[in-house]
C-alpha cells in the first residue's frame, strides 16, 4: 500500500517553451526534501496533455534521477492520453525506468460509453507488470467512475483509483465495499480536502497539489494524522483548507508558480498557452502575506 502525501508535480518551463530541466530537478528534490513522499508526474498540474509523448518520458526520468537520492519515495507517473496506443506505449517506458505505478485517467475529448472505458483500461492493464491506477477526473476526461465500472476493474486487477472529485457519497461506499470484500484495492484522493474525514474510511495516501507550494503543511498534517495527535491534526486541516480556499483564485497550476515565487523561489514559466496572470506582481505580495500567516499560526518555519 501507498502510504503518505504525493505531489501532483508541476512541469517548470523555459520562457521559450522547452523543459527546464533544471528548475524541474530542483522542485521535485525541494519537495522530496520537506518530506512529500511521493510524486504524481505529468498529471493536470504537471502539464501532460500540453507535452508530447517523448517529454513526459524525459520527465519520467528526472523523476527517477532525482527520487535515487531518498529512499522510500513513491513515482507514479501519469500516462493517460487521448487514445490506447500512446498511453500504453508511456506506461511501459515508465515500466522500464523502474517506477512503482501508472495511472492514467480515460480517453478524453470524445465522449466514450463505459464498455469503452472498461475496455481501455484492460489493455493498459495488460500491457505492464506495475499496479495500474484509475484516475477519476470528470471535468477533464468526459467521464465519471461508477461503482459498477470499478468493480469491474478492480476484479480484473485494477490497483486504485485516483479520486478528484471528492464526491463523499461514491468514495465512502467504494472505501467500505473495498473493506467489507476484503480486496486489495486503494482509493487516493487527489485532495488534501477531506484527509482526516477519509482517513478514518481507511484511505492512507493524498496527492496533495499544495505540495507543490507548502508541502511542510501537508507534511505535519499527515505526521500528525499518522501518529495519533488528532488534535493537532485538525488544527493543520483547518488551516489548510482556509489557505487551499484562498488560494483558489486561478488555475492551480498558475498558483504554484505563483507561490513559488512569493517564497522567493524562481519557479520559472507554465507551458502556453497558460500565461501567469499580468496583475502577478502584486498578487504575489498577497499570497506571501497568506502564506506567513498559515506558517505563523501552525508555528512552522517558512523558508
Amino acid at each position: 500500500m501507498i502510504k503518505g502525501s504525493l505531489v501532483p508535480n508541476i512541469t517548470i518551463f523555459t520562457s521559450n517553451g522547452e523543459i527546464d530541466v533544471e528548475k524541474t530537478a530542483w522542485h521535485m528534490d525541494w519537495m522530496l526534501s520537506k518530506g512529500v513522499d511521493g510524486l504524481f508526474l505529468t498529471g493536470s498540474y504537471g502539464a501532460g496533455p500540453l507535452m508530447s509523448v517523448e517529454e513526459r518520458i524525459e520527465i519520467f526520468k528526472i523523476a527517477k534521477k532525482v527520487a535515487s537520492k531518498y529512499t522510500g519515495k513513491v513515482l507514479i507517473p501519469h500516462v493517460g492520453c487521448i487514445d490506447t496506443k500512446s498511453t500504453i506505449h508511456l506506461a511501459q517506458a515508465a515500466e522500464r525506468l523502474g517506477v512503482d505505478a501508472v495511472a492514467s485517467v480515460p480517453p478524453f475529448y470524445y465522449k466514450h460509453e463505459e464498455n469503452v472505458v472498461i475496455q481501455f483500461y484492460k489493455d493498459l492493464i495488460d500491457s505492464v507488470k506495475i499496479p495500474v491506477f484509475a484516475y477519476n477526473n470528470p471535468e477533464t476526461s468526459r467521464y465519471t467512475f461508477t461503482i459498477k465500472a470499478v468493480n469491474t476493474l478492480m476484479e480484473y486487477g485494477m490497483a486504485g483509483l485516483k479520486d478528484s472529485p471528492l464526491n463523499i457519497s461514491f468514495l465512502s461506499r467504494l472505501a467500505y465495499e473495498v473493506e467489507e470484500k476484503k480486496r486489495d484495492f486503494q482509493i487516493i484522493p487527489g485532495t488534501s480536502m477531506g484527509w482526516l474525514p477519509l482517513y478514518y474510511m481507511g484511505v492512507r495516501a493524498v496527492i496533495a497539489g499544495m505540495n507543490n507550494w507548502a508541502p511542510e503543511i501537508i507534511t505535519e498534517l499527515v505526521r500528525s494524522t499518522f501518529t495519533g495527535d488528532f488534535d493537532r491534526a485538525r488544527k493543520v486541516y483547518i488551516v489548510m483548507a482556509e489557505l487551499s480556499s484562498k488560494m483558489h483564485f486561478t488555475d492551480s497550476t498558475l498558483v504554484s508558480h505563483l507561490a513559488l515565487q512569493a517564497r522567493g523561489y524562481d519557479a520559472g514559466f507554465p507551458r502556453k498557452p497558460m500565461l501567469i496572470p499580468p496583475s502577478s506582481d502584486s498578487k504575489i505580495e498577497e499570497v506571501k502575506e497568506m502564506l506567513m500567516g498559515a506558517f505563523n499560526t501552525l508555528g512552522i518555519p517558512l523558508e
